[in-house]
Parts: structure tokens; C-alpha cells; sequence
């Protein structure tokens, strides 16, 4: 068992894959020595490192792009929901007050109709009284103010 084997089954806890096999006897062959070389084990090593670092770095910028593009879209969105919404906002506030002029309305003719009847109700007795007094013999209490 070489060195790179021993090292891969204390860290990763399994045997080289291959690939992985391949690479270190190209580092090997490059420097021209062996794979029980501590040397290939540590470029190897870094090989290994560099090429997870960059494949998280591509992760994370395709998942950046991915929130710029999201955010994009959101900031779009709810631009457009907040013009709608203005718009519902001055229809709502114009239906208020439409609903508050219509009340008003309604207050100031029911109020001119209580007053009416109340009026209506004073004459109505005022003549109903004259009636009685009429029939009665005597004359209404009004006319002996004028005398």
C-alpha cells in the first residue's frame, strides 16, 4: 500500500477512486517519480482542494445569480402591485367618501322629515284642539287674542 492509498483510507475512509488514481500517476509521471511520493500525495491533495474550492465558487455564484435574477423579478412585482394598489387605494378612498356624503344625506333627510312631522304633529293637534273647541261652543283660544 502506497503512501496516497494509506493517506486516502485515513481521511476519506475508502480507496482511490480511478480517476483519482490516474491523476496522481500523471502528477507522477510529471514530476518523474513515483506515487509513494509525498510530494505527489500533497499536490494532489491540492489539486483535490483547489477543485472544490472552485466548484463551491461556482455553486455560489450561480446561486448569486440566481437571487439577483429572483430579486429582479420580486422588485418587478410588487412595482406593479403597488401601482395597482394606488389605484385601488383612490378608488377605495373615493368610494368612502361617496359612502360619507350619501350618509350625510340620508342624516340631513331623515332629520328634516322628524322635524316636519313634529311640525306636521303640532299642527295636526293644534287642529284637532280647534275641532273640539268648535264643537263644543267655544272659540279657539287663538281668535280671542286677536280681539
Amino acid at each position: 500500500m502506497t503512501n496516497l492509498e494509506r493517506f486516502y483510507r485515513s481521511v476519506h475512509g475508502r480507496d482511490l477512486q480511478p480517476w483519482e488514481r490516474q491523476l496522481a500517476v500523471r502528477i507522477a509521471a510529471a514530476l518523474n517519480t513515483t506515487t509513494d511520493d509525498d510530494f505527489v500525495v500533497h499536490l494532489l491533495l491540492v489539486y483535490m482542494s483547489t477543485n472544490a474550492i472552485t466548484n463551491m465558487y461556482n455553486e455560489l455564484v450561480a446561486a448569486r445569480n440566481t437571487l439577483a435574477d429572483d430579486n429582479r423579478d420580486l422588485i418587478q412585482t410588487v412595482t406593479q402591485d403597488l401601482r395597482r394598489n394606488r389605484l385601488m387605494t383612490y378608488g377605495l378612498i373615493g368610494a368612502v367618501v361617496l359612502a360619507v356624503l350619501s350618509g350625510a344625506w340620508t342624516l340631513a333627510t331623515v332629520v328634516s322629515l322628524s322635524n316636519g312631522a313634529a311640525v306636521n304633529e303640532a299642527r295636526l293637534a293644534a287642529a284637532l284642539e280647534a275641532c273640539e273647541q268648535r264643537s263644543s261652543g267655544r272659540l279657539p283660544r287663538g281668535s280671542d287674542l286677536g280681539r
